[in-house]
């Protein structure tokens, strides 16, 4: 899905398949991610503020370049990263 510049701001997108989506520069401010499939996503420039939250998300071939996540998220992330 081709999701430039969407806005997801205050969203619940818990559960959600966004896998192969380009996500790039996607407003995921406060948003819930949780438990989303981020599957090969391309989140690149997206913008993460907030509570924005990506616990349990499916993280596998994800793009996160540039992106400016909490110091909490992204040890997160990296924990959880397969590459």
């Amino acid at each position: 899905a081709k999701l430039l510049g969407a806005s997801f701001f205050d969203a619940d997108l818990t559960g959600a398949d966004l896998s192969d989506a380009d996500l790039r520069g996607a407003d995921f401010s406060l948003a819930n991610v949780t438990k989303v499939n981020l599957t090969n996503a391309n989140l690149e420039g997206a913008l993460v503020t907030g509570n924005t939250s990506f616990k349990g998300s499916i993280i596998t071939g994800a793009d996160f370049t540039d992106v400016p996540l909490r110091e909490d998220q992204k040890e997160y992330l990296c924990k959880i990263a397969d590459g």
